[in-house]
This record gives C-alpha cells, sequence and structure tokens, in this order.
C-alpha cells in the first residue's frame, strides 16, 4: 500500500469529525473520494496532507533522520503511526501516541484528555466478532495522574468493508478514532506495544 494511502487511512476520520487537516469546503471528501478509488491527481492529496498540522512535520523529521528524501515513503508513514526501527535515528520521539500524550492538539480544535487520549491513540486488539460493527478485545489507558495500559476489555469499533474486506474474526487489527484501520501482523503488534509504552512512559514523568 502507497504511503499517503497508509496516512489517510489513519488520518481520515479526525479529519472528518473536523479536527485535524484541510478543512475548506472545496476539499472536504477529496481524501475519501481518493481512499475509494477515484482517480486524483497524487500531487494534490500529498498537499492535502501537508495541511495535517499534527502528523506531516513528524513525517518530514522522520523522513530527514534517515535519510529519506519523500516524506510519504511507506515506511516513514509506518513509522509515526505504528512506530518501526526509523524512529531509533529520529533524536525527538515522533510516535503519533507521543504526540497525542505529550503535546496534546496541535489545531486547537479539541481538548485531548481523559476518554480521547485513548480514542485518538493508534490502539490495536484482536477481532471477537464482526457485523455490522467489529467488537475488538484491546488494552484501554487506564488511571489518571498515572496512565497505564490495563486489562483485556471490549469495544465496538467501526469497520468500513472497503478498506478491509478480507478481515476476519481473530485478526489484529489497529484503529484510531474508533475505525478499524489495518490488520497487523505479528511486528507491527511488538512495535505498537513499544513505543506506545515509550509514550506512556514519557506522559508520567510530564505528570509527576
Amino acid at each position: 500500500m502507497l504511503g499517503i494511502k497508509i496516512a489517510i487511512l489513519y488520518g481520515l476520520k479526525p479529519h472528518e469529525l473536523g479536527f485535524c487537516g484541510p478543512q475548506e469546503e472545496k476539499n472536504k471528501g477529496i481524501l475519501s473520494q481518493y481512499i475509494n478509488g477515484k482517480n486524483i491527481d497524487k500531487k494534490k492529496i500529498k498537499e492535502l496532507l501537508k495541511e495535517f498540522e499534527g502528523a506531516y512535520p513528524y513525517y518530514e523529521l522522520i523522513a530527514k533522520s534517515n535519510n529519506i528524501k519523500d516524506p510519504f515513503n511507506k515506511q516513514v508513514i509506518r513509522a509515526y503511526w505504528i512506530g518501526n526501527k526509523l524512529l531509533e535515528k529520529v533524536k525527538s520521539n515522533a510516535h503519533h501516541s507521543f504526540h497525542v500524550l505529550i503535546i496534546g492538539s496541535v489545531t486547537g480544535r479539541i481538548e485531548l484528555k481523559g476518554e480521547l487520549l485513548d480514542i485518538c491513540r493508534v490502539g490495536w486488539g484482536r477481532v471477537k466478532e464482526r457485523s455490522p460493527k467489529l467488537k475488538v478485545e484491546y488494552q484501554s489507558f487506564v488511571g489518571k495522574k498515572q496512565l497505564k495500559l490495563g486489562e483485556l476489555v471490549y469495544k465496538e469499533i467501526e469497520w468500513n468493508k472497503a478498506f478491509l474486506p478480507n478481515l476476519k474474526v481473530g485478526d489484529w487489527v489497529s484503529f484510531h478514532w474508533n475505525q478499524a484501520i489495518e490488520i497487523l501482523n505479528k511486528k507491527d503488534i511488538e512495535n505498537l506495544k513499544k513505543y506506545t509504552q515509550i509514550s506512556l512512559d514519557a506522559y508520567n514523568k510530564k505528570v509527576i
């Protein structure tokens, strides 16, 4: 999958909710149309993705730190959302969950605290039921002043079958703003756990 498609999948739900990305009327719906197969110039898509004030500067930082020319390189995008070895060469923490927990909303369109922290970070869980929504088993954030991953609980998330047509019970998926994004492999899960814990550790030091 192209890096720009991964970026859209993770950013589309909060964009549609008005929390990030370009909100001009003329640009609404373009990203959704592209991800659903409409033939739209990739240059136009990249220009729109550059307007995601929270994510794009991190894409640039991760790419530059790894001598990668294209900020929309697939591995760069996955480093930001899921976490991978590219982050090891970045001097500052550039993972999405770190941004959510430590920096909060760049746009100021939403106050990220309480339950919203758990919804906004990239979560992962195992599919237990599907249709019409997915029921997943996952670890939510628990605690107030000190956050940690809690015991396994169930939650329902949205499932766009056009994005994940081959999803089945037992698969592991990532989700963002209660929207299933992609099927995860073992390494993806390890990365999400690792970098989410790093982010939690940083958050807990911040609030002490």
